[in-house]
């Protein structure tokens, strides 16, 4: 039986409300299983009780405050005929729950600083003797002017043997209260732990009738914040074999206010805080005059959804249901809550690449060496960083967004130093054409050289732009001399253009990318014909 609480029942529940009831007997208790989605928690703590006969009501506490009462769930199994009639809520306060312990401390704390007091008293009582046998020496000619000369060694003696021993008092007293000030400094610490770990926490009281007594198992289900996982990947590529070892792994955190110890975990790949509702199409309007511009609204991206240690050598088991998705940790697990980082193992394998290089010599004279794959992961991989090794050298980090289960990946591993790139100009003019029309004309060439150094021949994919005009009257076009490119418009960037070649093991090939631009005479000058388009 599920049992969700009214909402007015989850308010504060006075202490003496269902005193004339009896009350059951917890006999075990703790959180179960917990399932953590990117940005939230659903926990299970199951409660094995003494259950009386009749009306009655069963209080399990603590709960952690920052729990759902709306999403309270109870249900109750192993006693024939008991039925849970509600469940309520209400907030303990900190300065309600006294520890056990906190008595005992203060009373020793209080006979600590007695000690300490009398202590300081008895170091007074030997600062004044030592200052009444200071001012007798200082005024002994005064005090007993008669003395004969040869009682004088005697009145030294007993006032030397005076002033040690008020001395060694002293000695005594200040190392005794060093002592006592180290502890009560220690039960100072011990207090103040207790008193800061006294936080407000949440009890659910649940109401039942049971026609007969035994022992029931009462199970709780709710959501909490405070909980998260976030993906973490590593790319491990081999370029001898072409082979890429992808490892995914999940970075948890709980900071829930309860602990979690030897629980079954679940991670799920469902994004709750996106909600059950579709998001609505606003009418579009036109008008002659601008309408004032609205705030922004910033959308929830999957990062957003996310909340970033032992490492499990075992991976985690995939269940999906084909909508939804979660990776179960294959043995129990113990999370406490400290918002600490644990890393959990959900998959790895091996994925078959093609290694290539790319180049943009218009801003870097330096390869990157890419792998590309089609992703055969059972489920979409979610946004995360991925730490980049090749050939056991790390190499550098960079992110993935979403990609789904048969779609590419493609992943660069740093400069390719056997790969040599050259760009130079070799043809840039300014003049006028034309008869009737006078245009200026501007034209710009290059000249790229790809020097393969590696002992095998390697796929090279060279990136260059050409202006992009935004007036009809200006145009641009591609020189006759230039390398017919394999793309334009690259990914949707006009202008960037791409030739694929595959130089030989130690081989050369070269690129001839060339445009002009021509515009009317009378237009007095382009905006963004500067140096930065060389």
């Amino acid at each position: 039986m599920a049992l969700a609480p009214r909402p007015f029942l989850a308010a504060i529940l006075l202490l003496c409300s269902g005193a004339l009831l009896p009350i059951g007997t917890i006999m075990a208790d703790g959180v179960s299983q917990v399932t953590v989605f990117p940005d939230r928690a659903n926990v299970t703590r199951v409660h094995t009780i003494r259950i009386a006969t009749g009306e009655g009501v069963v209080r399990i506490h603590p709960l952690p405050p920052g729990l759902n009462p709306a999403s309270l769930r109870v249900r109750a199994e192993g006693l024939e005929g008991l039925s849970l009639r509600h469940a309520e809520t209400r907030i303990v306060h900190g300065r309600e729950l006294a520890h056990p312990e906190e008595q005992q401390l203060t009373e020793m704390l209080q006979a600590a600083q007695d000690e300490r007091r009398r202590l300081s008293d008895g170091r007074q009582a030997q600062d004044l003797k030592l200052g009444f046998i200071q001012r007798l020496t200082e005024n002994a000619g005064a005090v007993e002017p008669a003395l004969p000369p040869d009682q004088w060694h005697r009145a030294w003696g007993l006032i030397g043997d005076g002033a040690l021993e008020t001395l060694e008092r002293m000695t005594r007293i200040d190392a005794a209260l060093r002592d006592v000030d180290a502890e009560i400094n220690r039960i100072q610490r011990e207090l103040n732990a207790l008193r800061t770990d006294r936080r407000d926490t949440l009890e659910a009281a649940i109401h039942y009738h049971a026609p007969a007594a035994g022992t029931a198992r009462i199970t709780l289900e709710y959501e909490i914040p405070g909980a998260s996982w976030a993906p973490l990947y590593e790319a491990r590529l081999d370029t001898v074999s072409g082979q890429m070892e992808w490892v995914q792994r999940a970075e948890v955190r709980q900071n829930t206010g309860e602990a979690w110890e030897d629980v079954i975990l679940h991670l799920s790949t469902a994004r709750p805080a996106l909600g059950g509702r579709l998001p609505e199409l606003q009418p579009w309007f036109l008008d002659i005059a601008p309408p004032p511009r609205p705030s922004p609204r910033r959308e929830l991206s999957a990062m957003d959804m996310m909340a970033a240690p032992a490492a499990v050598a075992e991976a985690a088991v995939l269940e999906t249901t084909g909508f939804t998705s979660h990776y179960r940790v294959p043995a129990p697990v113990t999370l406490p809550s400290d918002n600490r980082e644990q890393r959990f193992l959900l998959a790895s394998g091996d994925l078959q690449v093609e290694l290539s290089a790319r180049a943009v010599p218009a801003l870097s004279p330096h390869a990157y060496l890419f792998a590309e794959t089609v992703f055969e992961g059972d489920t979409p991989m979610l946004p995360g960083p991925v730490n980049l090794f090749q050939d056991g050298q790390l190499v550098g980090q960079t992110r993935v967004g979403t990609v789904a289960p048969g779609a590419p990946l493609r992943l660069a591993f740093g400069v390719d130093d056997r790969i040599e790139i050259n760009r130079t100009l070799d043809r840039d003019s300014l003049g006028r054409e034309g008869l009737l029309r006078r245009q200026q004309r501007l034209e710009r060439g290059y000249r790229i050289t790809v020097d393969n150094r590696h002992d095998r021949s390697l796929a090279v994919t060279v990136l260059d732009r050409m202006p992009v005009p935004r007036d009809e009257r200006i145009k641009v076009e591609l020189t006759p001399a230039t390398t017919k490119p394999s793309e334009r418009d690259v990914d949707g960037r006009l202008g960037v253009l791409a030739w694929s070649i595959e130089p030989a093991a130690g081989g050369r090939e070269e690129l001839r990318f060339g445009y002009t631009v021509s515009w009317p005479e009378d237009v007095e000058g382009i905006h963004g014909l500067d140096p930065a388009w060389r």
